[in-house]
């Protein structure tokens, strides 16, 4: 299959990243786990860009020169997500700005074993439910649906299953609050199912659903496993791609994404499935090397470099 443009939906917001100098498990009383109080003293704090739809979106620009489109929307505070799109060569047609809300804003707190706690406010995501999918999805087009306030998140998926869009199906920060039906909708729909370890482990206990069901019904599982890299599974195979060697991680922040848009840049540009992969862990490597989701900057070369060192470690056939 040939693609030719990528449309992205997911949230647009602002990040705040904080580095707690211990672990996270040495500060929680096992005993105690159901009357938490607790405050963490950081070491660092930085602001920057972010949300789900800002990283996968940039990513991608990075390794392609295909239209890269993001549907979200922004508050009263949105200009400097807008100038900053644009100058990356987002296209920005499908942002809404609301003028009463601010922009949606994440805050986390990573501790040295790159744990994260997570809190997140909507803000104006919600006005994303007013946006239509464009047209162009419908010839050639690759939609995302990622994290994002409830009401966009549904509506996406709603329209990509009504329209028999192909969409890369990415639920797992919105597991604390999507029902059973609709997650099992919006998967056994997808031609693509992503998430980290723990999501895909969490989602298939929850639906009490076994990847052979996924491969009936014709889903692609994507499953990501931070340094040690992917693993795709389809009807037919199963690669397992290693990821890079870091040397000197900084920041987990925003490396899924990461490894989201030089996937779908690899997708976009007809590369075979093993460099899609690759691409990918290259990706994400360059990420956790800066603080921030969208601070990285390689160029295609650089990405492509990286790749290259990394060999799929077994491919399992279909008998």
């Amino acid at each position: 299959m040939t693609y030719s443009n990528l449309i992205v939906t997911g949230s647009i917001a602002k990040d705040e990243i904080m580095d707690f100098p211990y672990r996270f498990e040495d500060s929680f009383d096992k005993e105690k786990l159901h009357q938490i109080n607790i405050s963490f003293v950081v070491e660092r704090l930085t602001q920057q860009l972010g949300g789900t739809g800002t990283n996968i979106s940039y990513n991608a620009t990075l390794l392609t020169k295909k239209t890269v489109s993001l549907l979200s929307a922004v508050g009263k505070d949105g200009n400097e997500f807008l100038e900053f799109l644009k100058k990356k060569g987002v296209k920005t047609d499908g942002i809404i700005e609301d003028k009463d809300l601010y922009t949606s804003t994440g805050k986390v707190i990573t501790d040295i074993k790159g744990n994260q706690i997570w809190g997140f406010y909507h803000g104006a995501s919600g006005q994303a439910k007013n946006i239509k999918i464009p047209e162009e999805a419908e010839n050639g087009g690759i939609v995302v649906i990622s994290a994002n306030h409830s009401d966009p998140f549904l509506h996406f998926q709603s329209e990509a299953i009504r329209r028999k869009l192909p969409y890369l199906y990415d639920p797992g920060m919105v597991l604390s609050w999507i029902k059973d039906s609709d997650l099992r909708e919006g998967i056994e729909h997808a031609t693509w199912l992503i998430g980290n370890d723990y999501e895909i482990a969490q989602i298939l206990k929850r639906l009490e659903m076994k990847e052979e069901y996924l491969k009936e019904k014709k889903v692609i599982l994507i499953r990501t496993l931070g340094e040690h890299g992917v693993e795709y599974t389809d009807a037919e195979k199963t690669i397992n791609m290693p990821g890079y060697k870091v040397e000197n991680a900084l920041d987990p922040t925003g490396a899924g994404d990461a490894w989201r848009g030089g996937f779908l840049a690899g997708m976009l540009e007809g590369k075979e499935m093993k460099e899609c992969l690759a691409w990918g862990n290259a990706l994400a490597s360059f990420a956790v090397e800066t603080y921030g989701t969208v601070n990285h900057a390689p160029s295609v070369e650089d990405v492509t470099n990286r790749a290259n060192t990394l060999k799929v470690i077994n491919k399992i056939s279909k008998p």
